[in-house]
């Protein structure tokens, strides 16, 4: 009787470290869903606050800012315009 007795404290003491592990456990559980809802709010807030169109200056200023720069770029008027328009495109993407 003594050895069972023995043997139902030491199951009752188990037992209640596993209680409290699991309690520990369910905390960290909750802490970190809190954690993941603030992450997604501040994901969406951080894309609202991304301008969805870049402004970008005229191709014949930019040129003009160039060849003030680099006097003997070779690039043109044309190389400028297309390098807005991939620019543009990319930005779209995101």
């Amino acid at each position: 009787m003594k050895a069972a007795n023995k043997q139902l404290a030491e199951w009752d003491a188990e037992l209640n470290q596993l209680h409290e592990r699991n309690g520990d456990l369910g905390l960290k559980v909750q802490m970190l869903e809190q954690e993941l809802k603030e992450a997604r709010r501040d994901r969406g807030e951080n894309r609202n606050s991304v301008p969805t169109v870049a402004e970008f200056p005229e191709p014949a200023d930019l040129l003009n800012q160039l060849k003030a720069q680099r006097k003997k770029s070779r690039t043109d008027l044309v190389d400028i315009e297309v390098i807005l328009e991939l620019l543009s495109q990319a930005d779209s993407l995101l």
